[in-house]
């Protein structure tokens, strides 16, 4: 019969599981959030956001050159968030910190939750008497500068007493409350819509394999930079860019990267071809091999991709050119040093290409 003593010690298994788990989901959440604001933004801003460094998530108007950046906390529960407790775990003088940053102008600093914000005051009125005055702020965006005064007050004095300065001096018009669309138990399955709706709409003939590789992209160059590390906090702007943050072009380069190597059905295929019983028997085998070598994505398939890739792009099909005669036209400007890659297998690739390309065409 297990004793009291191994029956605390597997509670507090329990509990270190559980607090792991959630750490984990918050993080993933964070991801999930970056991801939503890059399908939000891309219309608007050459932006650059990076993950976990300067703060929870950071967002540059440019990724090169910027000259404004906001700061955002993210911070979750199953119920709703107090601004009581934003402000005793000093997430809100965290926040105000940033202002302190003069390399860039500070647009916003915001604290992002999936829930609405409860401002809970107790104040007297003039004749002595004690009210309570609570109330929940369910809007998509809050100013601070909006919550009820008397916790607009408080805000102040508090990040004036951590600050040592006056509570006249405390400027709170760039602190902003945002609710996200997103859940705790169903961020990835709601971004991933999102990004499904976003890639639809921007490309119409996208594929939904071509969707989920380019979320699944996404997902994973965004946990590289989030789990990254090695980086000083005081590294120059240029290496955090490089090693914890995801640009506008990057998105860009990813949709495009995907959308070009996936490889769209054989039916497909054949119909552009028009290929007679033997090229279709011979075609289809290719079509495996390639189907392969689009997941190894090995150096020499990298390799011949980026050659045909490149050969397709300067030297694109004749008006009434056959799609047949266009993929012998590029064969004969390869320059092809591996005999694994038969000839009819090139031309499934190409063709694969040319239809990916028509795809991204609006």
């Amino acid at each position: 019969m297990p004793n009291k003593q191994s029956h605390k010690l597997n509670n507090v298994t329990s509990l270190d599981k559980k607090s792991g788990s959630l750490a984990y989901n918050r993080f993933e959440m964070q991801i999930s959030q970056t991801i939503h604001m890059a399908i939000e933004l891309y219309s608007n801003l050459n932006y650059l956001l990076v993950l976990d460094h300067y703060d929870d998530i950071t967002l540059f108007d440019d990724d090169v050159t910027p000259e404004t950046v906001s700061y955002y906390q993210m911070k979750t529960s199953e119920d709703s968030i107090s601004i009581n407790t934003a402000i005793s775990e000093e997430w809100v003088a965290k926040l105000y910190e940033q202002l302190n940053n003069s390399q860039w102008m500070i647009k916003e600093l915001g604290l992002i939750t999936n829930c609405p914000p409860k401002v809970s005051v107790k104040f007297k009125s003039e004749d002595g008497k004690t009210h309570s005055e609570e109330r929940k702020y369910t809007a998509e965006r809050t100013p601070f500068q909006s919550f009820n005064q008397h916790m607009v007050n408080k805000i102040k004095q508090d990040i004036a007493q951590r600050n040592g300065i006056s509570v006249d001096d405390v400027d709170l018009s760039k602190f902003v409350h945002m609710r996200t669309t997103l859940s705790i138990t169903k961020h990835n399955e709601i971004v991933k819509q999102e990004m499904s709706d976003f890639l639809q709409k921007k490309y119409p003939r996208i594929t939904v394999e071509s969707a989920k590789t380019i979320f699944g992209a996404m997902m994973e160059l965004l946990t590289h930079c989030q789990s990254y590390e090695s980086l000083d906090k005081d590294a120059e702007f240029a290496e955090v860019r490089q090693k914890k943050g995801v640009s506008k072009s990057d998105f860009s380069r990813i949709i495009e990267e995907s959308m070009y190597i996936s490889v769209p059905p054989f039916q497909e295929i054949d119909t552009w071809m028009e290929y007679s019983d033997d090229e279709k028997m011979r075609a289809a085998l290719e079509y495996t091999k390639l189907l392969t070598d689009v997941q190894i994505k090995s150096d020499s398939f990298a390799a011949l991709y980026h050659q045909i890739r490149s050969a397709c792009k300067a030297n694109p099909r004749y008006d009434n050119e056959s799609t047949k005669l266009y993929c012998n036209r590029v064969y004969n400007l390869l320059s092809l040093n591996n005999p694994i890659y038969s000839n009819a297998y090139i031309d499934v690739l190409i063709v694969s290409i040319i239809i990916n390309e028509w795809r991204m065409r609006v």
